[in-house]
């Protein structure tokens, strides 16, 4: 979606000289194209001059419109553009890396060019320019991807990471120039979407003027998506749902149109595909821009061919592959959700939401070795981030429909600008509402191919830890276990938000096929295998009176078996009046040295796979089962019959594993939800014991006819000349330890 300036214009582009333009820029291109096709025709000195007036010429068109206007209205400057360009792809065929920087500006000049919009981009199209486009591309994903020589020297290699350099820098170019080709033109979006993941319809005229006679009836959504031909051009004829505004006759005959005047010179099917392998986070951004440019209902575009093509992307394995891609590198990049390419990928999770495609994306980056695939993990987190984000919170910045790349104002002069400014508003607004379609799928999932796989893991770890199984017998890495985890992780937080909502809470429940059951046994085994672990810490640090919630910082969950780095209160058992000097508003934890930069004080030394602690994990199985049980006779009772009330009573000690968050309890009290800072497993077991005891007698019976084991120690009761012990009746007690000067 192309970005326009708001820049006016200047004295010099309003003068005569500006006639001038076309024909200076025909003789600069004569003398570039020469160059290419007869090395050394040309003076060293006459090329410096020509790339000077080359790189002159560009700044124009990034300044001024009526410089874009004059050059990208003429079919004479896009025919010397394509020709010149073709020469140097043919160069750099043949490793003339040298000419890199010089085929670079030509695609840079015609990217600004494209900022007019429809008329240039037409020109662009059909005089060949955008062929040569995809055909550069092609060459420096070639020459990008390739491997350098291992022993090598140390001159050598730097110079080979120059060139790999120099032909990424021209891949960005070459995305930003098919964004802005794409921008707010119907026609060339379905033009480029067709050579990115799949050919015109092999029925479609000849002729534009004479309609085909469709010997093919259309298909439907199962047809379309379960075998997918990249050449076959299925999910555009065939499509059902497109849209209220436009009849399906009229989109047949956009799409008819387009399939006729295809342009199949260079045709490459999937050649975007390796593109995320090569690029970073701040420069893959072109990339996520054409999708949303492709998918997404935004203002001014047509929402009925956004949703053709948001079917045909899923419809055609190269549109999986690259949408898989992406979401790999989301995951491997850890691109935090604040990312511009989050936010921008989260846009278009929400159109595939909105297109009724999650369950099918979700199923298309399926992996039999995998319980979770990354893939899998990534979108359920941009799903997870679709439906979090309230309506007076969401960000206008990822909206980018009237941004051209390239297009500057005096005062920012940026080839790649990397903070659109713009003034359009969310595509989605308010956020989608949680259809019981959703829940139901993830909750199949999660009783069909995650928690049963999981728990047979878990089980292992057990018996290796018990002596009744070998080590030999744990078959998985450390990294097949982050990726297990992390799916789950994301699970987890998805179920959250479903049970925050009434109607998608009322699947999770339901008696049939909701997953409490599955949770209690999750958990059961969990507290068998998993033991609880408390930090030592040489100074307990207060807690914080402070109301507001605290940032999770996640870094690397579970990899080395360690709990997770997170904003933490305090990581040590303790008493409510350890501290009976604090006072609100005083030695609050954001003011306590590297409280929030802390690493856990993990000395327990794990590294094998099989001790891996599953952090956070029982903290969200308590959450849940708290917020299902609340004045649900039913769910109590279920988790009573599966054995779940002496599970979540052993969490209510610190687990350092899991540690303190802040959250919007999913229990009520009259009509608010309650805010609880900083709480942990702990707290989050009482008040789940409390919502399972309620007017339960069943429930009450079994808890009060258990008995206590042992008190652990508790380290901050230690320090300060306190211990635990039972009385007759079985009640836990305190007193002063001896030698502090008490007795029992």
């Amino acid at each position: 979606m192309p970005w326009t300036s708001t820049t006016e214009h200047s004295d010099a582009d309003k003068s005569p000289a500006m006639s001038l333009l076309p024909e200076l820029l025909l003789t600069v291109l004569f003398g570039a194209q020469a160059s290419f096709t007869h090395p050394g025709i040309i003076l060293p000195s006459k090329e410096l001059l020509g790339d000077s007036e080359l790189k002159a010429i560009i700044k124009r068109t990034q300044k001024g419109r009526d410089a874009r206007e004059v050059l990208g209205f003429s079919p004479r400057i896009w025919e010397a553009l394509t020709e010149t360009l073709r020469a140097g792809n043919d160069q750099l065929t043949t490793n003339k890396y040298n000419l890199v920087p010089r085929v670079r500006d030509l695609v840079i000049l015609a990217r600004n060019l494209l900022a007019t919009k429809e008329r240039a981009q037409n020109y662009a199209s059909d005089e060949g320019f955008e062929a040569e486009v995809r055909r550069l591309l092609d060459i420096c994903i070639d020459k990008a991807s390739k491997p350098i020589a291992p022993n090598i020297d140390k001159q050598t290699h730097e110079t080979e990471m120059h060139i790999k350099g120099n032909y990424k820098k021209v891949m960005i170019t070459t995305l930003q120039f098919l964004n802005n080709l794409m921008s707010q033109n119907e026609t060339r979006k379905l033009h480029v979407w067709l050579h990115m993941f799949g050919t015109p319809a092999a029925s479609a005229p000849p002729n534009p003027a004479v309609p085909a006679k469709s010997s093919q009836k259309p298909k439907g959504k199962s047809s379309q998506v379960n075998k997918p031909s990249p050449g076959s051009g299925v999910g555009i004829v065939g499509s059902s749902a497109l849209g209220a505004r436009h009849s399906h006759k009229e989109t047949v005959a956009k799409c008819n149109f387009l399939s006729a005047g295809f342009n199949a010179k260079y045709y490459k099917p999937g050649f975007l595909t390796e593109v995320p392998r090569l690029l970073q986070p701040d420069e893959i951004q072109p990339l996520p821009m054409m999708l949303q440019n492709g998918v997404v209902p935004l203002e001014g575009t047509d929402h009925a061919m956004q949703a053709v093509r948001c079917k045909l992307m899923l419809a055609q394995g190269y549109g999986r592959s690259l949408l898989r891609e992406i979401l790999v590198f989301l995951g491997a990049w850890e691109v935090d959700e604040d990312d511009f390419c989050f936010r921008m990928m989260a846009q278009v999770t929400e159109a595939i939401l909105l297109n009724g495609l999650i369950p099918y994306a979700y199923e298309s980056f399926r992996d039999e070795k995998d319980i979770v695939t990354p893939a899998q993990s990534v979108l359920l987190k941009l799903l997870a981030s679709v439906y979090r984000q309230p309506e007076a919170g969401r960000d206008h910045s990822t909206s980018s429909s009237s941004c051209s790349f390239g297009i500057s104002t005096p005062s920012v002069l940026s080839e790649s600008p990397t903070s659109p400014v713009t003034d359009f508003e969310e595509a989605f607004d308010p956020p989608p509402i949680i259809e019981s379609s959703i829940p139901t799928f993830f909750v199949a999932v999660l009783r069909k191919q995650v928690i049963p796989s999981t728990i047979r893991i878990i089980k292992l770890q057990g018996a290796i830890r018990e002596g009744k199984a070998k080590k030999e017998s744990f078959e998985l890495s450390l990294w097949d276990l982050d990726r297990i985890y992390e799916g789950l992780y994301q699970f987890f937080e998805l179920l959250v938000l479903f049970s925050e909502d009434e109607e998608a809470k009322r699947v999770l429940i339901s008696s049939d096929k909701g997953i409490v059951g599955d949770l209690v046994v999750f958990l059961r085994e969990l507290d068998k295998a998993i033991p609880r672990w408390v930090a030592s810490k040489s100074t307990p640090q207060p807690p914080s009176p402070s109301p507001s919630p605290p940032q999770e910082k996640e870094t690397g969950k579970g990899g080395s078996g360690k709990a997770l780095k997170v904003n933490e209160a305090y990581r040590v058992e303790r008493p409510f009046d350890v501290y009976p000097n604090f006072k609100d508003g005083e030695g609050s934890r954001d003011e306590s040295e590297g409280a929030d930069d802390e690493e856990p004080n993990d000395d327990r030394g794990l590294s094998d796979p099989e001790e891996f602690t599953w952090p956070h994990m029982k903290r969200y199985l308590v959450m849940l089962l708290s917020g299902f049980s609340w004045q649900n006779k039913a769910v109590q009772d279920l988790v009573r019959e599966k054995g779940g009330l002496q599970a979540v009573l052993n969490q209510c000690m610190i687990d350092d594993d899991n540690p303190c968050m802040s959250i919007l309890l999913p229990y009520e009290l009259g009509i608010k939800k309650v805010l609880i800072p900083y709480t942990d497993i702990r707290e989050h077991a009482i008040l789940c014991i409390r919502n399972l005891l309620e007017n339960n007698p069943e429930n009450q019976k079994v808890v009060k006819a258990l008995e206590a084991i042992q008190a652990i120690p508790n380290e901050v009761l230690d320090r300060h000349g306190y211990e635990h012990y039972f009385d007759d009746a079985g009640r836990v007690q305190l007193r002063k330890t001896k030698g502090k000067g008490t007795s029992k």
